[in-house]
Order: structure tokens, then C-alpha cells, then sequence
């Protein structure tokens, strides 16, 4: 009964959308090709013709707050407070030089396919992510367009379905999402590349989570690539990374039902291997938080702890012969009530408002990619309009509005990184 109503629900949707009035689709002026868009020649990126690499922001709330806008009642028009806000924002960060940004792209939580099927939700989703687009434009701003592809669950298709059964009724509706965002949004030069979900291994092999079944490591391997497949039908002409994170500390052994056994070096490049080595997806993305340490710490097979960092994980992604980015890096500020971190690091920050306690952080893991030569990542993050974050202490964002000194670090980051690697500015 349950899948006939599924079935039932998904014809209602495809209606649904066929009676959605939509704005105009966007549309570049000029037909898009290849040197528009990120490519991997070589081994390494290229953008306009040119080897392309940079250090750049998050900017995580650039869609959230626009959407937020809209189902507060409000327009996004030239006098709207936040638009005006977000497009300072962009404007600051191309004259620093910055050329992208990473984004999610979609509202936030789950139950994406009946916030897509519903018409009124379904137009505010569109007019924020146009007025995105419009915005990055302008600027010469390029986007990693994180898809949410994960957020397509429900009460009854948790996410353990949605990854592992490809005739469930919310993977056809995520495959008609994808096809209707890559169909509108292809033309624009703002897209530089689809992202297929957020930290999606997170989530593998770890059972029941909050109520929610979850999948297993090999079968996100099979999601990642089905997804990038179906994601190139639509447009062959744009790279496709996964999303994060780097594996949990005890990926593997979780995979291999050894519980909470913390992996080895070998044992964590085994992922790497299950979930890229024979993939559709184009680029490996990791997270990286090493915080007050180097890197994440694992085990060796004699027992004693090994750390890796940004340097191994290059290496691991280059034995599956493609090209890695950081889609989130940074240190983030932690409370004094965490008092683990402050027995190890007594001089770490518990704030980005305490500048010259956070800068020797922020400037050794900037110094840290440039020595790995990371060729792409995206610090995590730059401004935060939400409310949730102004009075934080332990807010994550930096900005030229409250700290000019530590966005200016990472300016200058990416230029060393480019000198580093022999690109022009």
C-alpha cells in the first residue's frame, strides 16, 4: 500500500511542477563552453584557458538568506536590507580577488521533495537562487553549487533508502530536481561546478541516527556515482565533486562492522579507493577542521597514533588518479568550557572577535595548504546575516565589517598560494 501511495505522490508532483508558473529562465549571453566553466586538464584545474587555483570563503548563507527572505513576505529588490547586504559581500570579495565561493543551494533540513513539489515553496526556492546567480554574476563571482542531493528524505524514506534503492519514489524526484536546477542554471558562467550533497559519508555505517536509518559506505559509493552520472546527461560540460567530508576516524572499520576502532592510513586510503577510484565523480572534496591540532588522528598498525593532514590526503586522491579540493577548512573558536582543547592549546581563541589570538591559528593552516599545494579550497566562512550567529561569541564567519585583519590573511594566502604554484593573480 505504502508504494502504491508513493507512486501516487509522484505523479501528483510531476503535475504540480508542470503548474508552476516560473520566472524566466537564466540565460548567459553568450553560449557556455568548456573554458567557462572548471576543468581538469592535465591533472590539474583550469578556468578561462588558464591553470586556476585559490584559497576562498564559504558562503554558506548567501541563498539561506535571501529564502529567508522571501518567506518572511519581504521582496528581493535593490532596497532589501539583506540583498544589499550579499551583494557587498560578493562585491568585497571580488576586489580582494577572489574569483568563487561555495554555496548550499538549497533551504536547509530534509523533506527537500515536498518543499520542491509545493508550488509556493517551490517559487520562493527559485526567485532566491536566481537572485544568487543574478548576484555572482554581476560580481564575476563563480559558484560550487552544493546540490543537497541528500535532503531528498522523509518520514518514511530515510536516507538509508534514498541512497541504496534507486526505484524509490524520492530518488525520482531528486533526479527530477536535478534535472530541472543543471536545465535552468547551465547557461550562466556563475556555475563552476555541481557539488552532489554535503558531508554524505558522515552518515555511513553508522545504523540508526536520530530515529533515521542510514546507508552503508558502498552504497553511498554507488549514490555518488549514479548521481554524478545522471548530473553529466544534463550537462557534460561541468565537473562533479562529492561533497566532503574526509572520512570519519573510524570509517573503515565501521564499514567492516568493527565498531568504533579507530583506522589506520591504509585503512582510511580504502575509502578513498570504495568510494572514487572507479567513480563518474570528477573531484574528491574533504573537509578539513584540525582546529588546535595538525590533522586528524588515526591509528597505526602497531598501535601508536598517527596524524594526517592536508598532504596525505593529496596524495591518497592523486592514487585515484583525480584532483582534490577543501570544500570547508578552518579552525573555529571554542569555548573556555571546553576544557580538553584548552589543556592541550592554552593559548588558542575562543573567539574570531580576539584577533591576535586567532591570527597565529588562522595563519598556520593557511600556511599549511600552500605547503600541500591544495589547489582549491574554500575557508569556512565568510559572513553570516543569520540571527542565530550576531550574537554568538563562537560565531564561525569572519568579515571585512568585524574582522578585516583575518579575511585579509586569507587574501593574501591566495595570492602565496598562486606565486606558489606559478599562476598569475
Amino acid at each position: 500500500m505504502k508504494s502504491a501511495h508513493y507512486l501516487f505522490a509522484f505523479f501528483i508532483l510531476l503535475s504540480s511542477l508542470s503548474a508552476v508558473e516560473n520566472p524566466p529562465q537564466v540565460k548567459s549571453p553568450t553560449a557556455i563552453t568548456k573554458q567557462d566553466v572548471l576543468s581538469v586538464v592535465n591533472g590539474e584545474f583550469q578556468l578561462g584557458g588558464q591553470r586556476f587555483a585559490e584559497i576562498s570563503f564559504n558562503k554558506f548563507d548567501l541563498f539561506w538568506a535571501m529564502h529567508d527572505e522571501l518567506l518572511a513576505g519581504r521582496e528581493l529588490n535593490a532596497d532589501n536590507a539583506i540583498v544589499q547586504s550579499q551583494d557587498k559581500a560578493l562585491k568585497n570579495l571580488r576586489q580582494l580577488g577572489f574569483r568563487s565561493v561555495r554555496v548550499f543551494a538549497m533551504p536547509p533540513g530534509a523533506n527537500l521533495a515536498e518543499k520542491f513539489s509545493d508550488p509556493k515553496e517551490h517559487r520562493m526556492i527559485f526567485e532566491a537562487l536566481d537572485k544568487m546567480v543574478e548576484l555572482c554574476e554581476l560580481h564575476g563571482i563563480g559558484l560550487v553549487w552544493s546540490l543537497c542531493c541528500g535532503t531528498f528524505t522523509n518520514d518514511e524514506i530515510h536516507l538509508k533508502e534514498l541512497v541504496a534503492d534507486r526505484e524509490n519514489a524520492n530518488r525520482k524526484v531528486l533526479y527530477e530536481y536535478l534535472d530541472f536546477v543543471i536545465d535552468r542554471y547551465k547557461h550562466s558562467p556563475a556555475v563552476l561546478m555541481w557539488e552532489i550533497h554535503n558531508e554524505l559519508t558522515l552518515n555511513a555505517d553508522i545504523g540508526i541516527y536520530n530515529g533515521h536509518r542510514t546507508p552503508t559506505l558502498k552504497e553511498v559509493a554507488v549514490f555518488y556515482d549514479d548521481v554524478a552520472k545522471h548530473i553529466k546527461k544534463r550537462d557534460p560540460l561541468r565537473l562533479v565533486n562529492n561533497g566532503g567530508s574526509n572520512p570519519r576516524e573510524s570509517q573503515w572499520n565501521l564499514h567492516l562492522g568493527n565498531g568504533w576502532k579507530v583506522d589506520t592510513v591504509q585503512e582510511q586510503a580504502k575509502c578513498f579507493r570504495l568510494l572514487f577510484k572507479d567513480s563518474a565523480v570528477d573531484v574528491i572534496d574533504i573537509h578539513f577542521y584540525p582546529n588546535q591540532g595538525k590533522g586528524v588522528t588515526l591509528a597505526r598498525s602497531n598501535g601508536r597514533p598517527d596524524v594526517i593532514g592536508l598532504a596525505d590526503y593529496m596524495r591518497m586522491a592523486a592514487r585515484n588518479g583525480k584532483p582534490m579540493i577543501v570544500g570547508e577548512i578552518g579552525r573555529l573558536a571554542v569555548s573556555r568550557e571546553n576544557v580538553a582543547v584548552w589543556q592541550e592549546a592554552p593559548n588558542y581563541f575562543e573567539t574570531f572577535a580576539d584577533k591576535d589570538a586567532a591570527m597565529p591559528w588562522v595563519q598556520s593552516l593557511l600556511d599549511d595548504i600552500i605547503k600541500a599545494k591544495v589547489p582549491l579550497s574554500y575557508w569556512w566562512t565568510y559572513q553570516s546575516d543569520r540571527e542565530m550567529d550576531k550574537n554568538n561569541p563562537q560565531r564561525f564567519d569572519i568579515s571585512l565589517e568585524r574582522n578585516p585583519e583575518l579575511v585579509k590573511a586569507v587574501a593574501e594566502a591566495n595570492k602565496r598560494l598562486k606565486k606558489e604554484l606559478r599562476i598569475p593573480n
